[in-house]
Parts: C-alpha cells; structure tokens; sequence
C-alpha cells in the first residue's frame, strides 16, 4: 500500500491521487487502506515518516548512520558520514515533502504536518551540530552553524542539484560535506 501510495502520491499529487486509486495500485480495497491509516493525510504522515526511516523503525538518531555521525572523532569524518546519511534520506523523503508542500497551501492539517516535520528535521540537525562541536570549535554559533545546517541539507536544494542539474549522489555528498566544512570548521 505504501509503495502504490507513494508513487500515485509524486505522480498526480496529494488531491489527484485518490484512496480509490491507491487501493487499485495496490491490490486491495479503500476500505483496507481506510482500516490501516483513517485518510489520505495519515497516510501521506505515514509515507513521509517511513521514508526518513528508512525502513528502520528506530527514531532518525538512533539509526546507524546518526549514530556513526556522533561516534566519530574526526569533525571532517563526521560531515563526510552525515552528508552521506542525509543524502539518501533526502533521495527518499524529498520527492514526498514536496507533494505534502504543496498540499499543505491549502490544507490547514497538512500545514500542520508539514510544521511537525520540520521540527523534527531541525531538532535532529540540531543533535548533528552538537556533535560536531563536541569535537572542537565552529567558526559560528550554534543558532548560526544549525541554520546553515538546515539551509544546505535541505530537501529543496538536494532536488535542485540532484533533479534539477542532474548531480550524481556523489558529487552532491561531497559538495555538501565541502561546504558545510568550509562554513562551520575552523581549520
């Protein structure tokens, strides 16, 4: 259901696809799909949810990628394994925060959702500015580092350079890793 919900969802968006045409997608009845999640917005929250996750049903700094990112000693090694992270989150979750984007202009619940969202994505980039600063100085303040943070890992600018200019996953981790280490290290 997710899969079938997903695609319809990045495909039509959040009005067009219906859980008519989902449970066609999927091979099951609307009313199954209504069973499982009440509406079309649980299940894009759901949607959205699963695809930060990965898969992995520990919340994002529990997950392996968060908790290697902490682990490390080395600030360098730190953005290298964090772009990486962010990098496939960002390939998952991003075409889905833009349906739920532009659905959320019109619906107050969806608006809601979208605001929960990126608390959660400000709050975990927050943890990651944290443990970049436990092994040595940042040029900036912390308010300053997690806005840059927030700024170049954003969902908006991964799609700009990976759909948009066609960049390779790996150039755009490197890039990231780059700035973000040119913006936030001292050395």
């Amino acid at each position: 259901m997710l899969a079938a919900a997903a695609r319809l969802f990045t495909e039509r968006g959040f009005e067009s696809a219906t859980i008519a045409g989902i449970a066609e997608a999927a091979d099951v009845s609307p009313e199954t799909i209504y069973a499982t999640f009440r509406n079309k917005r649980s299940l894009l929250a759901e949607l959205v949810g699963s695809a930060v996750r990965g898969g992995d049903d520990a919340p994002v700094l529990e997950q392996a990628g968060p908790r290697a990112v902490a682990a490390a000693t080395d600030q360098r090694e730190q953005l290298r394994l964090f772009a990486a992270d962010i990098a496939l989150r960002l390939e998952r979750v991003g075409p889905l925060l833009e349906v739920l984007t532009t659905a959320a202009r019109s619906d107050p619940e969806l608006a809601e959702l979208r605001a929960k969202i990126h608390g959660a994505r400000h709050s975990n980039l927050g943890s990651f500015v944290d443990a970049l600063r436990a092994n040595g100085p940042l040029r900036l303040e912390r308010d300053a580092a997690l806005d840059d943070v927030w700024a170049l890992a954003s969902p908006e600018l991964h799609q700009l350079l990976t759909g948009t200019r066609g960049w390779t996953r790996e150039r755009y981790c490197a890039w990231l890793a780059d700035s973000l280490g040119a913006l936030l290290l001292e050395s």
